[in-house]
């Protein structure tokens, strides 16, 4: 019975080996630039009705995949630019991943609630045809949000006279859903 048991292990063979950051990105269909709005530019200045972003998933053909992210700003010839390197990508469903990355340096903004460079952030992201959104998305420790649950989540206003927080705060609101991505041409 025991010779057995172990020529049925033998006759297995090894286990699947699991599939690396890239090979999910990839085959989630991720690679590539997406926008909730491919006509809008992000090196034209904003208006009051947005600005123009770009989110590029790379998978280049040595070392971790990265995101990057280009904004659109309120001063001609100006973007802001930030980079997340990739540690793991999971798939969690067919129609899920689960994206671990770390914020690159410089920061982007110096909001003390948004994402700052070393950070690490565990992003959710949901297929919907051949379109996504952001299912959650969260500091590795959830004391900065973004999205839960498919909603944009924001901190409150700060407490008057300030305009904006000097520390990080401990409230969030749940605002709209988030937005779908589709994939740009460029």
């Amino acid at each position: 019975m025991a010779l057995g048991v172990i020529v049925a292990c033998f006759g297995m063979g090894p286990a699947a080996a699991e599939e690396s950051a890239a090979q999910v990105i990839q085959s989630f269909g991720l690679v590539g630039t997406w926008s909730v709005d491919c006509k809008r530019d992000p090196n034209q200045v904003c208006t009051n009705n947005g600005c123009g972003a770009r989110m590029t998933y790379i998978v280049p053909s040595a070392g971790p995949p990265t995101i990057r992210n280009v904004i659109g700003t309120f001063s001609p010839g100006q973007v802001r630019t930030f980079v997340s390197t990739i540690h793991s990508a999971t798939r969690i469903a067919d129609d899920k991943i689960k994206i671990v990355s770390v914020q690159d340096p410089p920061p982007s903004t110096t909001l003390v609630w948004w994402r700052q460079p070393g950070e690490v952030w565990e992003i959710v992201l949901l297929k919907v045809g051949d379109k996504y959104r952001t299912f959650s998305a969260h500091r590795d420790d959830w004391k900065k949000i973004s999205e839960d649950g498919g909603f944009d989540v924001r901190p409150p206003p700060p407490p008057p006279p300030a305009t904006q927080y000097d520390v990080l705060p401990t409230r969030w609101l749940r605002g709209k859903e988030t937005l779908l991505l589709e994939k740009c041409s460029d």
